[in-house]
């Protein structure tokens, strides 16, 4: 008996040591379990010994010939035309005048920008012109007749020679005393520039030669050359240092001449490598950087790559644009004169949550990974196949503040992500924590060649391309109808006083069966291609709860109301779809399945990525708002399923995804890390699990990996943000994918001006999206959802419903038809041109606007038809 008490007596003892014991186990596994070790071996210098030589590679369609005493290139297609790596010579030589010093030839002469960024320092930019190009610092392989490899030593790689860069007059003169005449004047001095103190004080470049000869401001100094090639200039070294040797040119005198030359910061440790591949396919240019090649101290993490940023640059006479993808698409075009503005800079697929920030002035929304510029009477676009979601695109144009004189757009991409880590409130030092690991991607660029510099004619390439890649785009085709979808928002979250006191409410503002209604009054009204999207209809409303389980709301009709719209949407041919939130934890706990420590994603410091809304004032984080998380991809594939196998089993509904296909973000977790490509993957992987269920998809946005697999794409935002640099917006991605796919822009009743965004949608080629409740919008009122102010159904559908009755009975068909052509006529008015000649004109203007016997009334559009009727 003593014993049995004595046992249940430390039972709470070893429950207790159990419990604690779990949680320590827990604490060390989040907080103190080692980081993998790197994976990636010590960077090597290598140099290039070659003879300078070209190699050239063709395929028939296109001949790149490469300058291997300079990696730079020139890309020959089937029409003659010629693609430069680089500006040529002559241009570099005249942009000197402009815009004289080396950092501007070096910037120019490059094939790459790498960014390292040393613990608790800023990043540090260089190209590999100055750090490994002219210092020989690279080898080229000719790997077979179509391929190129450069692998590239950036850094602190320079040869050294012994030979002294600098002598005074003495040096000279001993030298001249010890050679003979052909050797001292051919052989050496020949490869020296005299400066006196009194030339160098009259010199644009005096700075920087004071910099590096700090004598020449009291002494008469012979400097070596370094005009002419790399390859040239290390030949001259090696000749030289022939020659000394000869004359038993000494230790202590190389180090006496070395003290001339002001030492250099210590760059030890700083270098890396990279490997490029140039390869040719068909008629289109590959370019790509394998992330296994790169290397890297650990002291100094490689942070960015941007591959040849000079490719095709225009020079400050040349006429043409550059092409972003920012919404649609925009183009910037050369020397436009715009000064003050900054350049143009924006993440693809939106911004990664995975990575912390303090304020949101604005949010990118780059949808497709596409870049691009004129060249003359032609054109190119570079794809980014390979790593996209890690790009950033940047472009600009000559201005007064650059360092040059060109017009630029080239990709940038993360390689190894980093996060400030707070140490403490009494330091200001900081502290960053990179990833351990290199991405197991590659970079991959294609360059397609157009023999137009029309912008719409780009636009087809792409959309050329996209079907060629895509076994799911060569067949699809749009529907049948110009598409309307109506967002109907059925129930939001709010404090609702209960008993006296404010408790956190479900309240309904569109029940199942006025959903029901207001479907069937549009239906009835001959509204065809009709979607309807029901939102905030489960597991809490607007704000949904994860999705450990599916909860049908009872406030509004419960499971067999949810049935009965959905029968009612096929009897009436409405293709109706179910909004599920996967990526993201709102109101959820420990009794939803929740658990932060365990189910969140974590930024590179370990951190839970515990999010806030950002105030549209002052754009900072309003932490007095509703928090919620970015949860776990493995979580939020989970969370997909769950809502795929429910909505499977409700025949005749589909599944609106309000996140995936829309944004992206990666867990840089070091234990447990996921990039942002592998949930890209993932992404991809759960909308082909919705479609083996049989499921109808509707994504919004339309991240170009994601249109393969949506039915219909809402919400797409196609004019994108206002920089000031750019000159125009165009449908550049609505051209690619007009025929192929079903898109609409943005609520029309939610924008601030709803006849601008129903104009945009006509020039653009996209179907009419609303968003609506039953209920009088004054249920908002002590709400965070003020943003649906203006969706009242009652105060819309006088005025919305003729305006789809209007536009789907005169765009009607034309969104099976690619788009030819796209132009502004006049600063108010666009017109769209179908491949059968129909023209669309859309007015923006306050005035109507009159060519030849077309009148098109202002504020409107018209439909011109062209040879089908």
């Amino acid at each position: 008996m003593r014993k049995k008490s004595l046992i249940r007596r430390l039972i709470p003892w070893i429950l207790t040591l159990a419990i604690l014991g779990g949680i320590a186990y827990l604490v060390y596994l989040l907080y103190f379990r080692p980081d993998p070790a790197p994976s990636h071996p010590a960077p090597e210098i290598t140099y290039y010994n070659g003879d300078g030589k070209a190699i050239t590679i063709t395929n028939g369609k296109l001949t790149l010939v490469m300058d291997t005493s300079t990696t730079q290139f020139v890309l020959t297609d089937e029409n003659g035309r010629e693609w430069r790596s680089n500006p040529a010579q002559a241009d570099i030589d005249k942009d000197q005048i402009t815009f004289p010093g080396t950092t501007a030839r070096e910037a120019l002469s490059s094939t790459l920008y790498l960014t390292y960024t040393p613990n608790g320092s800023d990043p540090v930019q260089i190209n590999n012109y100055s750090r490994s190009i002219s210092k020989l610092g690279y080898t080229v392989t000719q790997l077979d007749d179509i391929s190129i490899r450069v692998d590239y030593s950036v850094g602190n790689v320079e040869q050294l020679y012994k030979i002294p860069k600098a002598m005074t007059e003495e040096r000279r003169a001993s030298f001249e005393e010890k050679m003979n005449k052909n050797d001292f004047t051919r052989k050496l001095m020949n490869r020296y520039q005299k400066y006196t103190p009194e030339d160098v004080a009259k010199l644009p470049n005096r700075d920087e030669l004071l910099a590096m000869y700090p004598e020449l401001a009291n002494q008469t100094l012979y400097i070596l050359k370094t005009d002419g090639t790399p390859t040239k200039i290390n030949k001259d070294k090696r000749d030289i240092e022939a020659l000394l040797a000869k004359y038993e040119y000494s230790d202590e005198e190389f180090e006496a001449d070395s003290l001339l030359v002001a030492k250099q910061a210590d760059a030890e440790g700083q270098v890396f490598n990279v490997s490029v591949i140039y390869r040719l396919d068909e008629a289109d240019l590959i370019v790509e950087i394998p992330y296994d090649q790169i290397r890297y101290r650990d002291e100094y993490p490689i942070t960015y790559i941007s591959p040849l940023p000079m490719f095709c640059a225009a020079g400050p006479e040349e006429e043409g644009f550059l092409m972003v993808p920012e919404g649609g698409g925009a183009i910037i075009r050369y020397n436009n004169g715009k000064f003050s503005q900054n350049g143009y800079t924006a993440n693809l697929y939106g911004w990664d949550y995975g990575i912390e920030r303090k304020e949101a002035p604005s949010e990118t929304e780059n949808a497709f990974p596409v870049f691009g510029a004129t060249v003359g009477d032609a054109s190119y676009i570079c794809i980014l196949e390979g790593a996209s979601s890690y790009a950033t695109i940047f472009a600009d144009v000559v201005k007064e503040n650059r360092m040059n004189a060109f017009n630029t757009v080239y990709a940038r991409y993360n390689v190894i992500h980093a996060a400030e880590y707070s140490v403490s409130n009494k330091t200001a030092k900081r502290v960053y924590v990179y990833e351990k690991q290199l991405p197991a991607d590659c970079i991959r660029q294609r360059y397609r060649f157009i023999a137009s510099n029309n912008y719409a004619d780009m636009a087809n390439a792409y959309g050329d391309y996209l079907r060629e890649s895509s076994s799911e785009l060569q067949t699809a085709q749009s529907g049948a109808e110009i598409p309307v979808n109506i967002e109907i928002i059925g129930a939001i979250n709010k404090k609702v006083v209960k008993a006296g006191m404010p408790v956190d409410s479900v309240v309904p503002t569109s029940t199942f069966a006025q959903a029901r209604k207001i479907m069937d009054e549009l239906a009835e009204n001959g509204i065809r291609g009709l979607s309807v999207r029901m939102t905030g209809w489960a597991n809490g409303g607007i704000r949904q709860k994860v999705l450990t389980g599916v909860h049908v709301l009872n406030e509004l009709g419960g499971e067999n109301e949810m049935k009965a719209l959905i029968a009612e949407a096929q009897l009436k041919n409405v293709d109706i779809y179910f909004d599920g939130i996967t990526c993201f934890a709102y109101n959820s706990g420990i009794l939803e399945g929740f658990i932060p420590q365990s189910h969140a994603a974590r930024y590179a410091t370990r951190d839970l990525i515990h999010l806030y809304p950002f105030d549209i004032v002052t754009y900072t984080l309003a932490e007095g708002k509703d928090d919620y998380y970015l949860v776990k991809p493995s979580y939020a594939k989970q969370n997909a399923t769950n809502l795929i196998n429910y909505m499977k089993e409700r025949s005749g509904a589909g599944i609106a995804f309000r996140d995936i296909g829309n944004l992206l973000s990666a867990d840089y977790y070091p234990s447990d890390l996921v990039t942002r490509e592998q949930a890209k993957k993932m992404n991809v992987e759960t909308l082909a699990e919705a479609k083996q269920a049989g499921l109808k998809v509707m994504i919004k946005e339309g991240n170009d990996y994601a249109i393969s697999y949506a039915d219909r794409i809402t919400d797409m935002n196609l004019t994108g943000q206002a920089y000031g640099i750019i000159d125009e917006r165009i449908p550049f991605y609505q051209i690619a994918i007009h025929g192929m796919k079903d898109y609409t822009g943005k609520p029309i009743n939610l924008s601030g001006d709803y006849i601008t965004m129903l104009l945009e949608c006509a020039e653009y080629g996209a179907g009419l999206n609303f968003t609506f409740m039953a209920e009088d919008p004054r249920v908002l009122q002590d709400s965070d959802y003020s943003n649906y102010i203006a969706s009242g159904y009652d105060a819309w559908k006088d005025w919305a419903i003729p305006a789809m009755i209007r536009y789907q009975s005169e765009m009607a068909g034309l969104n099976q038809i690619r788009i030819k052509n796209h132009e502004q006529i006049s600063t108010d008015v666009h017109v769209t041109t179908y491949m059968d000649g129909t023209r669309v004109y859309v007015n923006y203007g306050s005035d109507d606007f009159a060519e030849g016997s077309i009148t098109v009334p202002a504020r409107d559009y018209l439909v011109v038809r062209g040879d089908r009727q």
